[in-house]
């Protein structure tokens, strides 16, 4: 049994390994025909491959050319791993975004609403360093009604 085994093997390995062609040719519909041919004796001479036509313009100096309209490239935000100071957390994404909007109108700095479930936190600054963000926190809890301020880490968009 072991030996008929490997002869079923080597069969299936030699019939794999058969020497294949593949040759296109065009039907009288002008579709591409792909036949696969094996064996050792194969005819090459008749094959060839047509390298595609290039296009070539030349303008001259007096012609016009249009110009290509390019989109400008907009990239997307760099961010990294920073600090942000957390200023109010709501279970409502509009309370939220009322809270960002009247926040924005104060602050002068860059808020952000972010989910985290089940609540949407409104998030102040762009901060690399915990320094700065506690410095900030610090500044909002003494001049502003924003008494309950906490750094939080968070991922910030680099500006």
């Amino acid at each position: 049994m072991k030996h008929l085994f490997y002869a079923l093997i080597l069969v299936i390995l030699a019939a794999g390994c058969a020497k294949k062609q593949a040759v296109a040719e065009e039907s009288p519909i002008g579709e591409t025909i792909f036949e696969e041919i094996s064996g050792e004796d194969i005819d090459t001479s008749s094959i060839f491959f047509e390298e595609p036509e290039e296009e070539t313009t030349s303008t001259s100096f007096f012609e016009e050319t249009e110009e290509e309209e390019t989109t400008p490239f907009i990239s997307e935000p760099v961010t990294q791993q920073g600090f942000r100071v957390q200023i109010g957390a709501y279970q409502s994404q509009a309370q939220a975004n009322s809270a960002a909007d009247r926040a924005r109108g104060s602050l002068g700095r860059s808020v952000y609403v972010d989910y985290i479930a089940p609540w949407y936190k409104v998030r102040a600054g762009n901060f690399t360093n915990k320094y700065e963000a506690t410095q900030y926190k610090n500044q909002l809890r003494s001049t502003t009604s924003y008494r309950d301020a906490w750094v939080v880490p968070s991922e910030i968009i680099v500006e």
